[in-house]
């Protein structure tokens, strides 16, 4: 029998450190966090903001791999990252061997909507889960 490998994607706005995901460590789930021009590009940001962002990100990506969490972490001039929310979700699951994807609800329409139509393209089954930033 096969072993389920999860992967679960983390956006910016879910750097929630006390969300249920992280309450326990588990080796078969990998936690991906990118940094894509898609959402620096999307509207025009203060680079001071963008910045803000990605060093929170990474913060938090290494934050989870000090707890013993696998954590996959694309910077944005990474040569890996394809810039692209499915590319890289796509290419994380073929490396990875994955065979489900989890992300959390998005705060954002457009993103929602975007996650919404990748999902069910994959190859493995998704499931999104609520983010528990609001009670």
């Amino acid at each position: 029998m096969t072993q389920k490998r999860i992967l679960r994607l983390i956006l910016g706005d879910q750097l929630n450190g006390h969300h249920s995901w992280f309450q326990r460590i588990d080796p078969m789930v990998t936690y991906l966090l990118m940094e894509i021009r898609q959402e620096t590009d999307n509207v025009k940001h203060h680079i001071q903001k963008v910045v803000g962002f990605f060093a929170a990100m990474r913060f938090f990506a290494d934050c989870l791999s000090e707890s013993g969490h696998r954590v996959q972490y694309l910077r944005q001039n990474d040569p890996d990252n394809r810039q692209s929310f499915e590319d890289n979700i796509r290419q994380v699951i073929k490396t990875e061997k994955i065979t489900r994807f989890e992300y959390l609800q998005p705060d954002e329409y457009r993103l929602n909507r975007q996650l919404e139509t990748i999902a069910p393209g994959l190859p493995p089954p998704s499931e999104v889960k609520e983010t528990e930033h609001f009670i």
